[in-house]
């Protein structure tokens, strides 16, 4: 009795603790954030249109002159774009504007719209979400805006819908003039499926982490009695779950968090699967593919404190053209995001699981990126074009913020200020600089408020480097 009346005053203490914290966050984070980067960021974006105002009517009429008379009439190609709540889409945005392209973005209806902030937006819409038991409801809004906005290019980023509905979408899009950049449906749902993956690799000759299909209790059991788990960590993984499994069966028997995974809707066939922890490097690609070549590869480290650091990784690379190039057989185009493992005891490259869609390193990518997909016409093509990766990598300004503040002291403060003059923050750019503002000062903070309320884990590029393995699909 005493420790049920102890227990009170003890969560009521814990609960106004989080609130407090919760509060002071946000508010901080504001006044830091929002008062001086929104002036900052309005002031350079007024500047740079007086500055450059002269310039583009000189430029633009040096532009007339020479370029051919055919090519002057010329409409420009516009681009559909998925995905416009996340900062995928609107790197893709600015790049295909810079590459001389009207772009249009689509977003669920319900999501923050962060790419309606962006100059580099000429449209924006929203579509309902799409519904596994009527998905033409999807492919006919997809296609509607499509064709009422002339788009001759549509690029999924995949980041609030499964990329399955736009591959759906993909066959009455190209009847209506608009090329889709992602795989066939049923090539969407084996790349999605970790299961199918791991099994074409293995069927291939390409090394693969140790894996089982399990459809209930009863098969996880027989693989602790016949030893297929002994010796190592395995994951227990289906499409919502993802759990560590116990080194003995007896655990595994009393383990309530296990047992609850095979209680759920079962379909007839393996939806669970059982994958070997191998001890190594963490990786997430972002792999650009076209007609089974490689075109485009950013690799990213995933370091043990949250965070993604690009590197060069030869290894990965050529891992990566043994599988589009021979490995699956078919040609596919679209965009990756391959989760990989670099083994500890002997390098080797093993795959865990793959996502179809624009993943977060796209970041890395620069204005080269738009020219691998479709060709720009002449009058754009010479625009110079930058390095693949940004040098070091970027950065989210609210955690560097938040480790200046962590360890307070002149050299986390001279840290501080070299690292935002550098112009190397992941969303923040001088000639469009609203969606930085409203994703930091909107979004985010409204994000991290629902995190909290649910009880869920923050999100960012943290949350992101904690979420291994993927879910199997």
């Amino acid at each position: 009795m005493a420790s049920i009346i102890g227990f009170y005053p003890a969560f009521l203490l814990r609960f106004t603790q989080n609130i407090l914290a919760a509060i002071i966050y946000l508010s901080w984070s504001q006044l830091l954030l929002a008062g001086p980067t929104l002036w900052l960021s309005a002031w350079l974006w007024i500047v740079r249109k007086l500055l450059l105002l002269p310039l583009s009517l000189v430029t633009g009429v040096l532009s007339f002159v020479t370029t051919p008379a055919a090519e002057r009439g010329r409409r420009r190609r516009t681009v559909l774009i998925s995905g416009g709540s996340s900062v995928q889409a609107i790197h893709l945005a600015r790049n295909f504007h810079c590459a001389g392209a009207r772009v249009v973005v689509v977003e669920l209806e319900g999501l923050f719209g962060l790419a309606r902030f962006s100059t580099a937006v000429a449209a924006f819409h929203t579509v309902a979400a799409p519904k596994a038991d009527r998905p033409e409801e999807y492919v006919r809004a997809l296609c509607e805006i499509a064709e009422r906005e002339g788009a001759s290019f549509y690029v999924p980023v995949c980041s609030s819908s499964p990329a399955y509905f736009d591959a759906l979408a993909k066959p009455t899009l190209e009847l209506l003039g608009c090329s889709v950049f992602c795989p066939s449906p049923k090539d969407t749902a084996a790349m999605d499926d970790a299961l199918e993956l791991l099994r074409r690799c293995r069927a291939d000759g390409l090394p693969a982490p140790a894996f089982y299909s399990v459809a209930s209790r009863d098969d996880v059991l027989r693989l602790y009695e016949n030893g297929s788990l002994r010796g190592s960590r395995f994951w227990l993984l289906t499409a919502e779950r993802k759990v560590a499994l116990p080194p003995t069966r007896h655990e595994f028997r009393a383990s309530p968090i296990a047992a609850a995974v095979f209680n759920e809707a079962v379909t007839p066939r393996p939806t669970a699967l059982v994958l070997q922890d191998v001890p190594g490097e963490q990786l997430v690609t972002c792999t650009t593919v076209r007609d089974g070549s490689v075109l485009a590869n950013v690799t990213c480290r995933l370091q043990r404190g949250g965070g993604l650091v690009p590197e060069h990784a030869p290894d990965v690379d050529r891992w990566l053209e043994e599988l589009f190039g021979r490995t699956l057989r078919r040609p596919m185009s679209g965009h990756f995001r391959l989760r990989l493992v670099r083994s500890a005891p002997n390098g080797a490259i093993l795959p865990l699981g793959c996502r179809v869609g624009v993943p977060l390193p796209y970041i890395c990518h620069t204005s080269v990126h738009p020219r691998l997909l479709v060709r720009p016409c002449r009058h754009f093509s010479r625009q110079a074009s930058g390095p693949l990766v940004v040098p070091r990598g970027r950065y989210w300004m609210h955690e560097v913020v938040l480790e200046a503040l962590r360890k307070p002291g002149v050299e986390s403060v001279a840290r501080f200020v070299g690292t935002v003059l550098d112009r190397r923050e992941a969303l923040f750019v001088y000639w469009d600089p609203l969606p930085y503002c409203a994703y930091y000062h909107v979004q985010l903070p409204a994000q991290q408020l629902l995190a909290f309320v649910q009880g869920r884990p923050g999100t960012g590029m943290a949350a992101l480097a904690r979420s291994t393995p993927p879910p199997v699909r």
